[in-house]
């Protein structure tokens, strides 16, 4: 039996807010993929014990771990050492549990991860680099035969080899890293993320996440969206709507968020905004998108079909900065197209970033008139984050920024603690920036 384990990260004061969502699709994927070949899977998410503290977790975790051998933990950068001290507990229970770690922080660092685990605990079993829907299934296959048949894994070294995205350490403390896959994850053929093996006897979600697409064409320098999934794949209407109805069946979720960007496609954003209006769907929905290409006619028809919320990032008033991160979007087409989405009342949630390289003093304040200037009002939300160098994105790898990274802890990598300096902006100069910031997220709170 499998046991995929979604950290706790939410902090009390966000519990029923729009920062408590649902658990990261990664394992509802995972999971789905598994029961769909019949093997043996279970998910604990932590996010569902709302109540619990630090000391009553690891309680927990060391009573579920009990009749399993294998596990799979995500990681974010920010969740990295709670996934650490997890697998700490896991192995604590049994030096000969099998930890696989997946997500993003560790698909980009998974060299530095395992050579550092290797000389500290030996934590670290295995690691699923990037899209790991194919090669978590051939690794899970491989260690249920060893389980089961009681051999040694250095009995498996060619058929663990011949698995694309997978890294470890083997037997004789050598680095070993099967290299990428060069066939991507066809997404029209994976199952619904597994919801139904949520546990339903603590917090049961009301918020569900769909994922829409893979991959983003923009290369902005803060995301490593682009380099964790190769090229764009967007799912089709028919397999969307299928999710839809699976989620409405389960009859605990009464919102739908949709990510990410809905409309990188023109013609998909159409047939997508109409798929509400002609199949009569009524439950309420919001999504992600870009604003600067938004038309009235598309405002429009984003009310028409049912949209309650839209979420964008705006990031700066400033055309220099913007271009610098390669963020290529004009601020006057971001106005317009706010405007042509209050025209038909559709609540907006703005995202800005401080301190990204090329900002200055003046191109802050700039960004803060230009959001007094938008059209908003009371059931608008802005938020603004601090920019940060996630392992995979371009502010992390490339030099030509010039940043100086100032905080190594990846715990306040959340875009809410200040991780670097630029040129422009220090330290002391970014925390007087960034309480301004905040004080004007405050006017836009509900």
């Amino acid at each position: 039996m499998i046991l995929l384990i979604n950290p706790k990260t939410t902090k009390p004061s966000e519990i029923q807010t729009d920062f408590f969502r649902e658990p990261n699709l990664g394992i509802l994927y995972l999971a789905a993929v598994l029961d769909s070949y019949n093997i043996p899977v279970d998910i604990l998410d932590l996010e569902q014990f709302i109540n619990m503290n630090k000391v009553e977790l690891k309680k927990l975790i060391k009573t579920k771990i009990v009749n399993y051998k294998i596990f799979g933990i995500t990681s974010l950068t920010n969740t990295f050492n709670i996934a650490l001290e997890i697998a700490r507990t896991i192995k604590e229970q049994d030096i000969n549990n099998c930890i696989i770690l997946g997500g993003p922080h560790v698909s980009f660092l998974f060299r530095e991860i395992l050579e550092n685990d290797y000389k500290t605990e030996k934590l670290i079993n295995y690691i699923c680099v990037g899209e790991a829907e194919t090669s978590f299934l051939k690794l899970i296959k491989i260690l249920r035969v060893k389980l089961e048949k009681n051999k040694r894994i250095e009995d498996f070294e060619v058929d663990l080899k011949s698995i694309k995205g997978i890294s470890y350490i083997n037997p004789k403390g050598k680095f070993i890293f099967t290299g990428y896959s060069d066939k991507l994850i066809d997404v029209e053929s994976l199952p619904l993320p597994a919801r139904y093996k949520l546990t339903q006897d603590k917090y049961f979600y009301n918020v569900a996440n769909v994922i829409i697409n893979r991959g983003c064409p923009n290369q902005c320098s803060f995301c490593s969206r682009t380099k964790l999934f190769k090229n764009v794949r967007i799912r089709s209407i028919n397999s969307i709507l299928t999710e839809i109805r699976d989620i409405i069946s389960m009859q605990s979720y009464n919102y739908i968020n949709f990510y990410d960007n809905i409309n990188i496609d023109k013609e998909f954003f159409k047939d997508f905004c109409e798929m509400f209006i002609d199949n009569h769907i009524k439950i309420p929905w919001g999504c992600e998108l870009r604003v600067d290409n938004i038309s009235m006619e598309d405002a429009k028809l984003l009310k028409e079909a049912g949209c309650q919320l839209v979420a964008t990032g705006i990031e700066s008033a400033s055309k220099t900065v913007l271009r610098k991160n390669f963020k290529f979007q004009d601020p006057i087409d971001v106005y317009q197209g706010v405007s042509n989405l209050k025209e038909y009342g559709i609540p907006i949630q703005a995202y800005f970033v401080l301190g990204l390289p090329g900002e200055t003093e003046k191109s802050v304040h700039k960004t803060i008139e230009f959001i007094k200037k938008l059209p908003l009002g009371y059931n608008d939300i802005i938020n603004y984050f601090v920019a940060t160098p996630y392992p995979g994105s371009r502010l992390w790898e490339d030099k030509i920024f010039n940043i100086k990274i100032i905080e190594d802890d990846f715990s306040k990598y959340d875009c809410n603690h200040l991780i670097f300096e630029t040129e422009e902006l220090n330290k002391s100069i970014l925390n007087k920036l960034f309480l301004i910031a905040k004080d004007i997220e405050k006017e836009f709170k509900r």
